[in-house]
């Protein structure tokens, strides 16, 4: 995963991560479709990249811990967002490591967990969502979410491709790997989490749609 984001971090960011004209708008619609505002404490942002959202959670947030797998964006992200309450941190692929258990206020995951390589680091990082949270802490994450035979089917045949890849924008840690909702809730039951609320929407993958969950620690 590193290898791959650092890979990519020397190309157009734009097209891996998103337009850094809409991260704004992204946040604030993310924020809306599960009816928040959350604001002051602590925010971990999960996957930062080259800096998108991480300034305007800054102005939401009394301190902001940025996490992100490659150093290469984290040294992008520096240069954009200077503001002094963030700490940006180099993380493993499947934990968060250097983030203390129950330290978070909010968390923030978008355009993160569609990238995973495989089911069982999707569920690592709900289990680390879990053990970061405050428990009166809530996480709002977007997650692509597989749908029908179809698209069961096409996850299958793909997921052995993808290992053979050898472009990074083609491999497994860029193209991801989904979850059924079924998977996904069982996912989410095992790590200790409680959806609040969730909203759903069309999705840039193939046989997926997007699921966008507002969650709190089991209580």
């Amino acid at each position: 995963m590193r290898r791959t984001w650092d890979a990519l971090a020397g190309g157009d960011t734009a097209v891996y991560v998103g337009d850094p004209a809409t991260g704004v708008s992204e946040l604030e619609g993310l924020f809306g479709r599960l009816g928040v505002d959350p604001r002051g404490g602590t925010c971990v942002e999960v996957g930062c990249g080259p800096g998108r959202m991480t300034g305007t959670l800054a102005q939401r947030f009394d301190r902001v811990l940025a996490l992100d797998v490659s150093p290469a964006m984290l040294e992008q992200a520096r240069v954009h967002v200077t503001a002094p309450n963030v700490t940006f941190l180099a993380v493993p692929g499947d934990r968060l490591e250097g983030v203390d258990d129950g330290s978070a206020d909010a968390l923030v995951c978008y355009l993160v967990l569609q990238h995973l390589p495989s089911g069982e680091v999707v569920r690592a990082y709900l289990r680390e969502f879990a053990r970061v949270l405050a428990p009166q802490g809530e996480a709002y994450v977007q997650v692509p979410v597989l749908q029908g035979f179809a698209g069961r089917l096409r996850r299958a045949v793909r997921t052995p491709l993808l290992r053979l890849a050898r472009r990074p924008e083609h491999g497994a840690a860029f193209r991801g790997f989904r979850l059924t909702r079924r998977e996904l809730d069982r996912a989410l039951a095992d790590a200790g989490l409680c959806v609040l609320a969730e909203d759903e929407g069309p999705s840039a993958y193939r046989h997926s749609r997007d699921r966008f969950l507002r969650l709190s620690p089991a209580r």
